[in-house]
């Protein structure tokens, strides 16, 4: 299935040999949404950065789109997280945050400028573009971080 995520007896232990994750099977269908519930150190955050790519599994495949992508690197798995600390780049303005990473994928300027401006219009920041980050509110800084993630394939 197009777009399907699946991760297929994913496993993962720490260094010091707590494991954490044992044999997670999971398949979400494009569109699906997911909440991932639990105590604190029960493996929610590391469940999402095996599935983004900044942690690699110790067992079993995380499958996207038909592809294993167990050892591709974050930038070119078609995944965006947001950080509970937001995770902004304090020198740069509202729309420099957001089009970051479609600047570093080389996209052109126009169409970075259409997406950042759907973004920032989606998340009720228009008007908000040439902000430093430091000058909004916490909600707001949360919206401009929920936004990055988005845009980063065209036609996504």
């Amino acid at each position: 299935m197009e777009n399907e995520l699946v991760l297929d007896r994913v496993g993962k232990t720490f260094d010091d040999g707590s494991l954490v994750l044992r044999h997670i099977d999971l398949r979400l269908a494009q569109g699906t949404k997911l909440s991932v519930l639990g105590p604190s150190g029960s493996g929610k955050t590391t469940l999402l950065r095996l599935i983004a790519g900044l942690e690699t599994p110790d067992s079993g495949n995380i499958i996207f789109d038909g592809q294993r992508i167990n050892d591709l690197p974050p930038h070119q798995r078609r995944f965006g997280m947001m950080f509970q600390e937001f995770a902004l780049f304090p020198h740069m303005n509202v729309f420099d945050n957001i089009g970051y990473g479609l600047r570093m994928k080389g996209f052109s300027r126009d169409w970075i400028k259409l997406r950042v401006e759907e973004m920032l219009a989606l998340t009720g920041l228009s008007g908000f573009e040439k902000r430093q980050v430091d000058a909004l509110s916490g909600g707001e800084r949360q919206r401009v971080a929920l936004a990055r993630p988005w845009p980063r394939n065209p036609g996504s």
